[in-house]
């Protein structure tokens, strides 16, 4: 008992550092994207590919990360509840869902810039296959807390 509730914990903090990284990035992932381009991947500084492809992540780093804030915003509130003892309850499947479909939307949406820079294609594979654990575990969560509350009614 006593590791869960520091690993929650643990947990807690992650999604708070992560909030302040996703924050932080907002303003400066353009020009670290940019600079990753121009010294590690041998773009020239003023070409114009440069210029589209940062257009590009540009388009999707925006969208994607107005899902990742409301994922960790989730994320917070199912710690939040599991911290307070309430694990198998509908709030929390709903939590999961809201998770579960914002990764498709992320998925979807490096999909679409997979086609203009392949990286984001490895991404929306991977936040597809997240979007559908977190789906199955919802299904699990909620199933569970259907048949807490059939129990509790029976004496």
């Amino acid at each position: 008992m006593y590791r869960s509730k520091i690993s929650v914990k643990v947990s807690i903090a992650v999604c708070i550092i992560l909030s302040i990284v996703l924050g932080v990035l907002v303003f400066f992932a353009p020009f670290l994207f940019e600079l990753y381009l121009t010294a590690f991947r041998g773009f020239a500084p003023e070409g114009e590919a440069l210029a589209m492809i940062k257009k590009v992540f540009m388009l999707v780093f925006y969208p994607c990360g107005i899902f990742a804030a409301i994922i960790l915003t989730a994320l917070l509130g199912l710690l939040n509840n599991i911290k307070a003892g309430e694990v198998f309850t509908l709030k929390n499947a709903k939590y999961l869902r809201i998770v579960s479909l914002c990764c498709f939307a992320i998925s979807v949406i490096t999909l679409v810039g997979g086609f203009f820079y392949m990286p984001f294609l490895v991404v929306a594979f991977a936040a597809a296959f997240v979007g559908l654990l977190l789906r199955v575990l919802k299904n699990v969560m909620q199933a569970a807390a259907e048949m807490r509350e059939e129990n509790d009614l029976t004496i």
